[in-house]
């Protein structure tokens, strides 16, 4: 594989993650957490919103890393190695160039995600300018990429960006939280992985949302983008599009399995592992083949 596509699929991966991690993290404010109110009580609903902010903000620290690291990896793709370590050339692409024309606004909006991302951590009121900095910085995303110069292919694409952060993002989220143990001897002792099984148990009814519209936008970017569908197997797009599709659908197969059992037992005979952790996993394969597919050229 070159090694400049590798660095900028690199890239993007790093930054899909983490995007959708920050989505998933106003999602799992808005929606989740008032819903398991009454289970766990207002004290332990404000720890656990606490915690997501904390989240929220390491993920936006990162998405800010990764969009700057960006103008190097495709300074490499242009100019090789050698040109990479000039910084005139490295501005070039930055400032000049019609690249650099769709990343001057999604590095500004990174930065002012971290900026609102922080404030949540000091501040509960800043949680709606938080939220609006992530759909703000998730419009600019492909203005780099296939979709750029559409407003069409913008639009589906970051309506198939949002659909996936609240899916998989806000499961990534609620997996990966660290809430002190404080919240454990607020009234009686609850378990910290008991009380993330109660927010998965509310999880259902978003998570179906979120994948029936990914599912809907990514039926329509094939349509737009294969041409034909013969391309599936005769174009290296076409393999790694059938490549996320298959992953997908055992996402959503996991899902439907962790639904079951979410709804069938009560939380304490539950383990929070197992499949769940599988569901994690499968959604990071998703990201993975997702950074490469946008690095690759459609039919």
């Amino acid at each position: 594989m070159d090694t400049a596509l590798l660095l900028e699929s690199s890239t993007k991966i790093l930054l899909y993650a983490a995007l959708l991690v920050a989505i998933g993290g106003s999602a799992l404010r808005w929606v989740l957490l008032p819903r398991v109110l009454t289970e766990l009580g207002a004290d332990r609903v404000l720890i656990f919103e606490r915690a997501t902010a904390r989240l929220a903000l390491l993920a936006a620290g990162v998405a800010l890393a990764a969009s700057a690291l960006r103008v190097w990896t495709h300074t490499v793709s242009v100019f090789g190695f050698e040109g990479a370590r000039s910084w005139d050339t490295i501005k070039l692409i930055a400032l000049q160039s019609r690249w650099g024309h769709g990343w001057k606004p999604q590095i500004i909006a990174a930065l002012i995600l971290v900026l609102a991302s922080a404030a949540t951590v000091w501040r509960r009121a800043a949680w709606p300018l938080a939220t609006l900095a992530v759909a703000i910085f998730t419009v600019t995303i492909p203005l780099l990429g296939h979709a750029a110069g559409s407003n069409y292919r913008l639009a589906l694409h970051a309506v198939h960006i949002l659909a996936a952060g609240v899916w998989l993002g806000t499961l990534a989220a609620i997996v990966c939280i660290r809430v002190p143990s404080t919240a454990v001897s607020i009234g009686p002792p609850v378990p910290v992985e008991k009380m993330r099984l109660m927010i998965l148990r509310r999880f259902s009814p978003l998570a179906i949302f979120g994948a029936a519209v990914v599912t809907a936008a990514g039926l329509v970017a094939a349509y737009t983008y294969l041409g034909a569908v013969s391309n599936l197997w005769l174009t290296g797009y076409g393999r790694v599009l059938v490549l996320k599709v298959a992953l997908v659908g055992a996402v959503l197969l996991c899902g439907f399995t962790n639904w079951r059992r979410l709804h069938r037992f009560r939380v304490e005979e539950l383990s929070s592992r197992s499949i769940i952790l599988l569901e994690v996993a499968l959604a990071v394969a998703v990201v993975v083949v997702t950074g490469f597919l946008t690095e690759t050229g459609h039919p």
